[in-house]
Order: C-alpha cells, then sequence, then structure tokens
C-alpha cells in the first residue's frame, strides 16, 4: 500500500503520523491539536469517504470508480496504448496512467484498511 501511494502520487517516504507530530514537537513548537482531519463529517457525496471514488465499481456512470474494476484495469492501458499508436495522447500517456492507477489503488486500500489519511491536521504554535 505504502509504494503504491508514494510511487502513484510521487511522493517522497511516508511515515506514521506519530512521526510527524514528533517532529513538530521537536521543532520546538508546541501542538495545539493533531487529528485526521477526513474524520470531520465533511466527506463527499452523501457522506461517502474520501477514498470511495478509488474503490472499483462494475457502474460505467461511477467514473473514475469504473476504471479500478479488473476488466478496465487491465484494459485501459491497452486503449491508451491504441490511442498512443494512433497519436491520439502524447507518448508515455500509459506509462502515467499506470503509475497514477498504481497510486489510487494504494489510496483506496489505505483508505479502506485506515492505514492512510490525506488529511493529517496538526496545528501548532511556537512558544
Amino acid at each position: 500500500i505504502k509504494h503504491d501511494i508514494e510511487v502513484g502520487d510521487g511522493l517522497p517516504d511516508l511515515v506514521h503520523y506519530s512521526v510527524c507530530t514528533k517532529a513538530l514537537e521537536d521543532a520546538g513548537f508546541e501542538v495545539l491539536e493533531a487529528r485526521d482531519a477526513m474524520m470531520d463529517g465533511h466527506l463527499g457525496n452523501g457522506g461517502e469517504p474520501w477514498y470511495m471514488p478509488l474503490v472499483p465499481s462494475w457502474n460505467p456512470t461511477k467514473w473514475p470508480r469504473f476504471q479500478f474494476n479488473p476488466v478496465m484495469f487491465r484494459l485501459m492501458p491497452l486503449i491508451l496504448r491504441f490511442f498512443e499508436l494512433i497519436k491520439l495522447v502524447p507518448a508515455g500517456t500509459v506509462k502515467t496512467q499506470v503509475m497514477l492507477q498504481a497510486g489510487g489503488v494504494g489510496c483506496a486500500q489505505g483508505g479502506l484498511t485506515g492505514a492512510f489519511t490525506p488529511a493529517w491536521l496538526m496545528v501548532g504554535r511556537k512558544p
């Protein structure tokens, strides 16, 4: 999960939120608040969790979820490769799509398991 998120989203080494909070303290800040802002109740459409758009769906009207189902997951690179061949999209589009899709899968798995949040909020005050 961690590797997919880092590579697919172009991020450096991800660490546990406790490491981030400790780094804020070590930098001399008083930690006023540290929490997962995704748990505040301002979730997506109809109260869906933040990762729901990245969870596979068989419903073609649920884009981008539809592209993550097992069939489309394998079909999208083939479609894009054909588009690259006829110059409809630039060269490298397939590699980019595969990388971003891996990031989406990693984020969805991280959200489903509770191992990842995109919004760890820290509020500090310099004493």
